[in-house]
């Protein structure tokens, strides 16, 4: 009976052994306990109270689905409509990192947006009036497959403090 016993608990704990190694090489486990994702989205937003609770929800359910880690990087310049408490409710539901800035335009403050990025990449968005719900989610989408943007093109005129380039 005692020998019985044993066997029955051996083979729990050989199963257990194994379903934890299984489950630690798994795409599941390391995108839950990713403390560095792969991709950061910065989400840059002014005064998109109509869109922006839409655009989150959107970003959220696709990379919930995606293969490759990510984290959502939300930075409020200084919205004067009802963005910011938009935001904030969100916040509290949703697993997004939220900065606010108080004074529009503050790029210098924008720094403190891509150092919470803590991505191997970061996809930048600058979201106004003239780009929308649709164009942001399949940037998106296209980003975070590694797939060329056609028609799209990324211009920058500036230097980041601390930036290097090769």
């Amino acid at each position: 009976m005692a020998r019985m016993f044993l066997l029955v608990i051996l083979a729990i704990i050989f199963c257990g052994l194994v379903l934890s190694i299984f489950f630690r090489s798994s795409y599941l486990f390391h995108k839950l306990h990713s403390f560095h994702p792969e991709i950061s989205l910065l989400l840059v937003v002014h005064n998109q109270a109509p869109i922006i609770e839409a655009v989150i929800r959107e970003l959220l359910v696709f990379y919930h689905d995606s293969q490759r880690s990510f984290e959502l990087v939300i930075y409020d310049d200084a919205s004067t409509d009802e963005t910011p408490e938009i935001l904030k409710r969100l916040s509290r539901r949703h697993n997004f990192t939220l900065l606010c800035s108080q004074e529009p335009g503050n790029y210098a403050a924008m720094d403190e947006g891509f150092a919470a990025c803590g991505g191997k990449a970061i996809h930048y968005f600058l979201l106004t009036e003239r780009v929308g719900l649709r164009t942001v989610t399949s940037l998106a989408r296209c980003l975070s497959r590694g797939e060329r943007i056609p028609d799209y093109g990324v211009a920058y005129n500036g230097v980041m403090s601390g930036a290097t380039v090769n």
